[in-house]
């Protein structure tokens, strides 16, 4: 019998397998051929293109994502950036520069306001803060569990506790004595990004971090994001892909894990499949009623892809956030996120990914118009704001949550929002009530994207340590 599976290798399932294989026997089972799941590389034809989050962000000195790549010998090709993120709202331009002084200039030359520095000021300072306190856990399995991992955010309460119970849209308003609402728009798109909600619907702390995010670290990875994925995978010594799993069976010592293949026993199991989407894998009523009770969390909220090839020489920036007057049809956002390839990335070169948050309701009766005219609508804005010709795209093609559903087996994109009445203890941590059952990823604790999901495996090794 081997020690854990850890099914899905997105973010969370191949660093935990990598976490876990200097001590434990461990296999990573991932679906499809490519590891990485939204953030994997994925080839169509002769072009590689990203497959949904294309950032790196949070890779510095001080924080558990860089330790951990430099604890486990982990090295890949990249190129830091000077500005995460180029915004365009109607006719201005904002660089989200990582550079604080520099991004205060920036900012004021769009939206200037006295207080401007100063608030700026204590988002870096907040961010810089909230990343050196790293003496917490998570746990949501028992009554004591809880108690004894709530006091070890002692520390964390004590520092931030004023802005985990402010509302952020107040805390701006009173902040700035008033903004425009364009600004205020400005504002909700960029925590949009990383909370999943506006700022009316979560506290301050986390729309703090959402907007530091800009003046953390932020890289390119050459050869798309998948290569971060296979520099892991080298590194775990049971990796095995197009390995569809059809179901895990509860034994009384541990977890049958039943593949396309074979069937194989383990001690424990790890789901970083996403928690909306995994039920179906058990027949155990524990587990399925464990996992159904968060249901409550899951309101569809995923995304609408566009990719495009292209043939040029022009130069973009790599990241642009186009933020629109309304919402398009059959989405639920009013802006779109666009990441460009480096000219001199030679697998990468020309390769677009545009996404757009949408329901994946939206999508459950899909036609070919309706996504056709989506996509149309989205390459038509892309090309024009970003002045792109028809003659230089030699690929365009989209995707729905019905595609993700295919490819990565889950229609739910970007986690739980991290709204202000989902505050700690409502949520799912990383283990369960379920002897040798654990979830990492996004739609668990902490959040998502790389600093988010990687708070996610360094909380589940404190958890397993304690096995």
């Amino acid at each position: 019998m081997k020690d854990f599976a850890v099914i899905g290798a997105g973010i969370g399932g191949t660093s935990t397998a990598l976490a876990l294989n200097k001590d434990f026997d461990v296999t990573l089972f991932e679906k499809e051929q490519y590891l990485g799941g939204c953030s994997s590389t994925y080839k169509r034809g002769k072009y590689y293109y990203n497959a949904g989050a294309t950032t790196f962000a949070g890779y510095q000195d001080g924080t558990f994502l860089y330790d951990f790549f430099k604890k486990n010998e982990v090295t890949f090709k990249k190129q830091l950036l000077d500005s995460s993120l180029t915004v365009l709202i109607g006719n201005k331009k904002i660089r989200r520069l990582r550079d604080l002084d520099a991004f205060v200039d920036e900012i004021n030359s769009v939206f200037y306001h006295e207080k401007n520095k100063e608030f700026y000021e204590l988002i870096f300072s907040i961010t810089n803060r909230f990343f050196q306190i790293d003496d917490y856990y998570y746990s949501n399995k028992n009554l004591f569990s809880k108690a004894k991992s709530l006091y070890s955010f002692k520390n964390l309460f004590f520092e931030f506790s004023s802005l985990l119970f402010t509302k952020a849209d107040k805390f701006i308003d009173k902040f700035f004595n008033g903004i425009s609402k364009e600004y205020l728009d400005y504002i909700n798109n960029q925590v949009l990004i990383v909370s999943q909600a506006k700022t009316n619907e979560i506290n301050f702390l986390t729309c703090a971090l959402a907007l530091g995010y800009q003046f953390m670290n932020n890289y390119y990875i050459y050869g798309g994001m998948g290569s971060l994925f296979d520099s892991m995978a080298f590194k775990i010594d049971d990796v095995r892909t197009n390995e569809f799993i059809q179901n895990i069976e509860k034994t009384t010592n541990g977890y049958i894990v039943h593949s396309k293949n074979e069937s194989l026993h383990f001690k424990n199991v790890v789901l970083n499949s996403s928690l909306f989407d995994s039920a179906h894998l058990f027949e155990d009523k524990s587990i399925k009623d464990y996992i159904n009770k968060y249901k409550k969390f899951d309101f569809g909220l995923s995304a609408f892809m566009v990719y495009m090839k292209l043939d040029t020489n022009k130069t973009f920036d790599h990241h642009y956030q186009i933020i629109l007057p309304n919402r398009l049809k059959n989405t639920v956002s009013n802006s779109m996120f666009v990441s460009f390839s480096n000219n001199d990335d030679e697998k990468m070169k020309g390769s677009v990914t545009i996404s757009m948050h949408t329901n994946s309701a939206f999508f459950t009766t899909q036609t070919k118009e309706k996504k056709q005219e989506l996509l149309d609508i989205i390459k038509k804005i892309v090309c024009e704001k970003l002045n792109i010709q028809e003659d230089e795209i030699i690929k365009c093609f989209a995707a729905t949550p019905q595609t993700f559903k295919k490819y990565i087996n889950r229609t739910s994109l970007g986690g739980i929002a991290v709204k202000y009445e989902n505050l700690v203890y409502k949520l799912p941590s990383n283990d369960t009530p379920i002897k040798g059952l654990y979830n990492v990823g996004d739609t668990t604790f902490a959040a998502q994207g790389w600093p988010g999901v990687m708070l996610g495996v360094r909380n589940l090794q404190r958890l397993i340590c304690k096995i």
